[in-house]
């Protein structure tokens, strides 16, 4: 099994999956510290995954997991 790759910052266009406590939400980072919302409220893990590696695999950029307070997790990988 591969190590995961932790990042404090994704790069511009990458993709962040982040949970609300309740609900899933897919953004992409814009730059520094900051991202645009692509999908809210999707309620199952899974269909916030599929979408997310749906979306890097198209734009060959890399998707995060939020994994703590500015730490993400690497999910997807298809940055060219």
């Amino acid at each position: 099994m591969p190590r995961a790759t932790h990042t404090a910052r994704p790069l511009e266009g990458d993709y962040i999956l982040s949970f609300t406590g309740i609900t899933w939400n897919v953004l992409r980072s814009t730059g520094e510290l900051s991202a645009t919302s692509i999908a809210s409220g999707v309620r199952d893990r899974k269909t916030a995954l599929a979408r997310i590696r749906t979306l890097t695999e198209n734009d060959g950029a890399d998707g995060w997991e939020a994994d703590g307070h500015d730490l993400f997790r690497q999910i997807t990988r298809f940055r060219r």
